[in-house]
Parts: C-alpha cells; structure tokens; sequence
C-alpha cells in the first residue's frame, strides 16, 4: 500500500474536510514521512501505549482503499472518547486488533492476548473485537458473562 500522488486526490468524491486533510497530508506531512502520534491510555486496550499513523494509513483511509490495524486502532481511541463522553465505556470494552488480526503474531499469542483482555469484562460488558482473516476487517462481538460472540461479517454468503 502507498505511493499516493497529487492526481489521485482529484480523481477520488470525498467530502470538502477529508479532501482538506489529504491535502494537508500530502503538502505537510508525506515529504517529510512525519508520523502523528495517538496516545492510547490503558482503559482503551488494557494497556497504555503510543500508536503512529503515517502518512499513508491517513490517505488510504481518504481514498477508501484497504487499511490497516493502525487506523482501526485509532477509530477505535475516537469510539472510546465518544463512550467515555456517554458515560457508556463500563458497556463495551476493546480489543487492540493489531494483536489479534490473522497477520499479527502466533496464534498462540493472538489466543492469549484475547483471553486476558476478556477476563477484565465487567459485569455484562461485550468487547468489540475488530478481525481481519485475511483481506477483509469484520466485527467479532463477545459477551464473556454470557459466553456469546456475533461475528458481524459486511460481505454477502462469505464466511472466513
């Protein structure tokens, strides 16, 4: 993924802010490969950490191509503002997709990171884990009191 140019930008029907970011993206901070960093406290997760997002995963996200486990991440830092500012973050709790997606670690770890996070539930919590089995995100949603999970897939008759 990447290799983004100025044409590409024109081709694509995006709202007036996304095309104003992009740009801003491509003049300011694709030259000089300038990163912005995204705090992740250790509610969001289970553990505090700094995320980067590059240049790249902000245009992909502009020109509606494939993104990554970064921009997930980073949605899902907005998803827990948002909760948090509803007094609703003790209903859902997140799971970091960069540490269970197919692509990330042994399977071994990937099992792990996921039973640990889902111990901390709280009471009637669901977690909402983000998944790419290979070139596609969907939505796994577990309930651990109740031992339930949704597995939410976009794709029509498709089953990974």
């Amino acid at each position: 993924m990447g290799g983004f140019g100025k044409s590409d930008l024109s081709k694509l029907d995006m709202p007036p802010p996304l095309l104003a970011l992009c740009q801003h993206v491509q003049t300011k901070l694709l030259p000089t490969n300038e990163a912005v960093t995204v705090h992740m406290p250790k509610e969001v997760f289970g553990f505090e950490h700094d995320t980067f997002l590059l240049p790249d995963d902000i245009l992909q996200f502009g020109s509606m191509v494939e993104i990554g486990t970064t921009v997930i991440s980073v949605y899902m830092r907005f998803l827990f503002d948002y909760l948090k500012m509803a007094n609703m973050v003790n209903l859902v709790g997140l799971v970091d997709p960069g540490l269970v997606s197919s692509q990330s670690g042994s399977l071994s770890d990937r099992t792990k990171h996921l039973s640990n996070r889902l111990k901390t539930a709280d009471g009637n919590q669901f977690f909402l884990v983000p998944y790419n089995p290979g070139d596609h995100w969907v939505m796994v949603i577990v309930r651990p009191a109740t031992e339930t999970a949704y597995y939410m897939n976009s794709l029509p008759k498709t089953l990974s």
